[in-house]
């Protein structure tokens, strides 16, 4: 068992916009200690490791995340800000690095995607240099988190472009070497000022050692105004478009157009070269991509390699291709797809192991107009047209099917549903989460006895109208636009939490009820047995008949486990329409009505109960 570690002696306050690693450099730096001792004083490392991993940066689990907060006197929220974590909703690599596919809750991951700098960083010399205060005069400013999201090239407090290597050894800065990523370069080193280069050249010598807060005199190339603002809108997650906040899911949709363009214009280079704020900064991006090696984010992987969906070396080819990207994406639509035209007539062919992850990224991530666009024009452009959607199996695979097909009802529990739907932020009783839920139940049938799907609709009883409505589980396939679920996880927690339930012979009682209905007799005992008295609910009025029919209808609901719309009494649908059962009655039955009548109550609070009788009558129930 770990014992609690030692609350410091002394501590820092974090600093606005600051990453972990910067802090714990700043921290070492105050208390004269190695990063290394810090880092297994606070819990980020075990006592006896000698680096931390660098996807600490990503997000601190909870027992780190306590250990860190326990030790350095960190509230829980600023220990979080260190970390890319609060960014998983605006900055589409955060949201592959922390969720992946599997649209659950966010985890550190040993996945580095690109355009975020996990082994190297850019930095601005002034912010380094500090605020001039004796806090950050003795241990300098903060290395900001900002600067490894590789699609920022500015910095707007300064209005100065990143720099991204050592003045003095050339490389980049605090660059990881080797073939592990680190949170911190060095991290044995004597205690080093936090601005510091800490890169290795000649191991016989050390550290580097150069100073990095000291801005260069001679550089006179300044962001304009106009790449300033756009810096600004990405830091905002409204890259283009929308001159206001957009909600999260709209502005992950639109930086992944972003990003999507710009490889689009890496891979047809140097086609758009005339649109490049200035000669100077298309002349950084033609050299960024015509330097050898990977992009900086692919540095040490073991399969890199040339990607157009990566990043560039420099901020200033970062500002050109992104200005690009924007001065492309906020044309009118005419001019917009003109544009994107002439692109795609120019693109390398499209299965170019150079696109990566492209074409998956355009359509799981993409805005659905931007992605209609390049889609279309894609379709135009290569004989064999990409997929507009995403192609699920048509058969979901399930490690463990602990769970028997009798055991599944065709009317899915709420409660089993929202395992799938919350992970994408739906819920609710529209037609398509209606769908969904039909879908989930054959889904499950199928994947435990390898039915078709429409076999398995047939086994829960279900129309096969409503089957042929479903396509190939399109209502959550298009739930799944801007968002990351790995299903087969989903369905493996789905069918864990089916495998928990009481066993219960779905099947047999939809055999058993296939005709039940309630008898106009058995109606009126109930009505016998109510204290009040109403003259509408004596038998012959036409309101006693709807009641009786919406009562009977979700007592068979409750007996055979399927939607009321498919009971005996509603059956051929519809069945006189509206004048035989409403939503209206529906609604007041299931207590849902605001204007909830005491008669509505009363069947309303005898329905399990009555249920269950009649299971009991009819034998034991299953």
């Amino acid at each position: 068992m770990r014992h609690p570690l030692e609350q410091l002696p002394r501590s820092l306050s974090p600093l606005p916009g600051e990453d972990l690693h910067g802090f714990v450099l700043r921290l070492a730096h105050r208390l004269d200690m190695k990063p290394v001792v810090l880092l297994q004083h606070t819990g980020l490392i075990a006592p006896k490791s000698h680096s931390a991993p660098a996807r600490r940066m990503f997000m601190l689990e909870r027992d780190v995340l306590a250990a860190f907060c326990a030790t350095t006197g960190m509230s829980t929220h600023d220990a979080d800000a260190l970390t890319f974590k609060p960014h998983v909703n605006s900055y589409p690599p955060v949201a592959e690095a922390l969720l992946g596919m599997r649209g659950l809750a966010p985890a550190p991951r040993g996945v580095f995607p690109v355009w975020l700098l996990t082994t190297s960083t850019r930095y601005c010399p002034s912010c380094l240099a500090g605020d001039g205060s004796a806090i950050q005069q003795r241990h300098g400013g903060p290395w900001k988190l900002a600067w490894r999201m590789a699609a920022n090239f500015a910095c707007l407090e300064h209005r100065c472009f990143l720099r991204t290597t050592c003045p003095a050894c050339e490389l980049p800065a605090q660059m990881i070497r080797g073939a592990s990523r680190s949170l911190i370069v060095e991290p044995h080193a004597d205690p080093l000022h936090p601005a510091q280069c800490r890169n290795v050249v000649d191991p016989r010598q050390g550290p580097c050692g150069a100073r990095l807060d000291t801005a260069d005199p001679s550089d006179r190339d300044f962001p304009s105004d106009d790449l300033l603002h756009l810096q600004q809108r990405l830091l905002q997650a409204r890259p283009y478009g929308s001159s206001s906040a957009l909600d999260p899911l709209a502005g992950h949709n639109r930086m992944t157009d972003f990003l999507v363009l710009a490889a689009l214009i890496r891979a047809t280079w140097p086609l758009t070269a005339n649109l490049a704020p200035s000669d100077s900064l298309a002349q950084a991006l033609e050299h960024d991509l015509s330097r050898p090696g990977p992009a900086p984010s692919l540095r040490i992987s073991s399969t890199a390699r040339k990607r157009w969906d990566s990043d560039v070396f420099s901020a200033r080819g970062t500002a050109a291709l992104l200005a690009i990207s924007a001065q492309i994406l906020n044309l009118p639509l005419p001019q917009l797809r003109l544009e994107l035209g002439r692109l795609i007539a120019g693109l390398p062919p499209r299965d170019d192991i150079a696109w990566g992850h492209t074409w998956l990224t355009l359509r799981r991530d993409s805005s659905p107009l931007f992605r209609h666009e390049v889609l279309q024009l894609l379709d135009q452009r290569f004989p064999r047209p990409l997929p507009t959607q995403i192609a699920l199996p048509g058969f979901l695979q399930i490690r463990q099917r602990s769970y028997s097909p009798q055991a599944i009802p065709e009317q899915f529990p709420d409660e089993w549903t929202q395992i799938i739907t919350a992970p994408l932020g739906h819920s609710g009783s529209s037609p398509g989460n209606v769908a969904i839920r039909r879908s989930l139940a054959a889904h499950l049938v199928q994947a435990a006895t390898g039915m078709s799907l429409k076999e398995a609709g047939a086994y829960l009883g279900i129309p096969p109208a409503w089957m042929d409505a479903w396509g190939k589980f399109r209502p959550l396939e298009e739930r799944l636009h801007g968002r990351r679920a790995d299903l087969p996880t989903l369905f493996q927690r789905l069918a864990d939490h089916v495998a928990d339930q009481p066993p219960l012979d779905y099947h047999a009682r939809r055999k058993r009820f296939a005709n039940w209905t309630l008898s106009d007799s058995a109606m009126k005992k109930i009505v016998d047995n109510y204290p009040g008295r109403r003259r509408f609910i004596f038998g012959g009025s036409h309101k006693a008949s709807r009641m009786r029919t919406g009562f009977s209808a979700l007592i068979w609901s409750r007996l055979t486990g399927s939607e009321w719309r498919l009971s005996p009494d509603l059956q051929p649908l519809p069945r006189e329409g509206v004048d035989v059962v409403d939503a209206a009655v529906i609604s007041s039955l299931k207590g849902r009505h605001e204007d909830h009548q005491p008669f509505y109550k009363y069947l309303h609070d005898l329905l399990p109960d009555y249920a269950n009788t009649i299971l009991e009558q009819s034998g034991r129930t299953p």
